[in-house]
Parts: C-alpha cells; sequence; structure tokens
C-alpha cells in the first residue's frame, strides 16, 4: 500500500495486523464511513471538503482491502 499525504511523497508501507486487528480496524472504518459521508456531503468549504474526500477515499481504499483475504 502506498500512502500519500499532502505534505509527503509518496511512501510505501507495509502494515502487520493480527486477524484480531484487521476486523477491529475494518469495525472501526465501517462506523466512520457514514458519518464522514455526511460530513463531505454538508461541507461547503472546498478545501476543507478536498480533504474530507480524500479521508473518505482512502477509508474505503483500507476497508476494501481489510476484507479482501491475505495472499
Amino acid at each position: 500500500m502506498v500512502v500519500t499525504h499532502p505534505w509527503q511523497s509518496e511512501i510505501p508501507m507495509q502494515l502487520i495486523l493480527s486477524t484480531e486487528e484487521a476486523v477491529i480496524l475494518r469495525d472501526l472504518l465501517s462506523s466512520y464511513l457514514p458519518e464522514l459521508r455526511r460530513e463531505v456531503a454538508r461541507t461547503d468549504q472546498h478545501d476543507f471538503r478536498h480533504l474530507l474526500v480524500q479521508r473518505l477515499d482512502l477509508a474505503e481504499r483500507l476497508l476494501d482491502q481489510l476484507a479482501t483475504p491475505a495472499t
């Protein structure tokens, strides 16, 4: 996975989680996404909305990766 932040260049990162940790992280992201989607929809300020959309995209990608069994 490559994690990028506006203030950094791309930095490859590998995160090793136990099965229990992966389940907890998946649950946290699943609970966070609906609130984040509402916040994106309510936000009018362009820069803040862009930041929220980036967070939403990252959270969705992480959730997809956590749903895919490791090979």
